[in-house]
């Protein structure tokens, strides 16, 4: 078990439990349950793909720890506190670019009538940035982060923030990097259970439109087919933990 202090980051694709409505499905009879497993497999790969890019995007500058659903969990131990934070707070802001960028690239998967196909262009991105100490600990052949301050991370995703994406950063971290040179910040102070008053801060990227004009210029038929390739090895959160080799 190792003491570390460091920055503890969660990437999470807002949306998700709207996403899915498969559940109301099964009261329709005889096609409820086929478009259920449909809805839910579709799902399962959109946000697998989506989780996917956002950790091929932090990669390097993060230590992947375990995908939570939705949410991925990193970390980090960095030596350098003059140059580290700004250049990861510029890998979280690539994040969204990139996220924005694979919904583009499949939002032909509208064309399918699925809940989830359907719902896609609606996902977004939020991430939760924190500074402090946690533990890392070996359960099994995995490392784990623990402590009062993963708790923390955790728990400030359940906020009053009316936004759908953002990037929250707790006053640990503006305390080590002056944030006002992304902009406009909001500064606010969120109840967290057990924890008291967290003062925060809140960055709001740019909006982007989902807006793919390859996509608008093919017909049905395209669509269909570019949904179906796409579609055809199914990918699921199992295939990310296999490839990155850490925990559910």
């Amino acid at each position: 078990m190792q003491n570390v202090t460091g920055f503890i980051v969660l990437a999470d694709i807002s949306g998700y439990t709207k996403f899915v409505r498969s559940h109301n499905m099964k009261k329709i009879p005889f096609i409820g349950k086929r478009a259920m497993e449909t809805t839910e497999s579709h799902a399962e790969h959109i946000i697998s793909d989506l989780l996917e890019k956002v950790i091929e995007e932090l990669e390097g500058t993060l230590t992947v720890n375990k995908l939570q659903g939705d949410a991925v969990l990193f970390y980090s131990n960095p030596k350098n506190l003059n140059e580290y934070p700004k250049l990861l707070i510029e890998k979280i802001q690539g994040c969204f670019e990139v996220f924005i960028k694979r919904l583009n690239d499949i939002i032909f998967c509208e064309s399918c009538p699925c809940d989830a196909c359907h719902q896609m262009g609606n996902l977004r991105l939020k991430s939760f940035v924190h500074y402090g100490d946690f533990l890392i600990k070996k359960v099994s052949r995995f490392e784990e982060i623990a402590g009062e301050n993963v708790i923390l991370a955790h728990r400030l995703m359940k906020n009053t923030i009316d936004s759908d994406e953002y990037i929250l950063f707790t006053d640990s971290v503006k305390q080590i990097c002056d944030l006002d040179y992304l902009g406009k910040i909001d500064n606010r102070v969120e109840k967290c259970e057990g924890l008291g008053d967290i003062p925060i801060s809140v960055f709001y990227p740019d909006k982007k439109i989902i807006d793919n004009p390859i996509v608008k210029k093919m017909g049905m038929f395209a669509k269909v087919k570019a949904m179906n390739n796409y579609f055809k090895k199914a990918k699921t959160k199992n295939d990310i933990i296999e490839k990155y080799a850490f925990q559910d």
